[in-house]
């Protein structure tokens, strides 16, 4: 099992997701997945 971190910024405020999987792709796509999710959110665009 593979866990990935990804720290993400707006210019303001950042914030880290994470990923699991059972290789480097899946759990990253999952981390910026859910980043992007989040960030978007914040923002009110979703």
């Amino acid at each position: 099992v593979i866990r990935v971190l990804i720290e993400t910024s707006d210019g303001n405020d950042a914030w880290v997701t994470v990923g699991v999987g059972h290789n480097i792709i899946e759990a990253s796509w999952e981390a910026l997945r859910d980043a992007v999710t989040y960030g978007l959110r914040r923002s009110g665009l979703t």
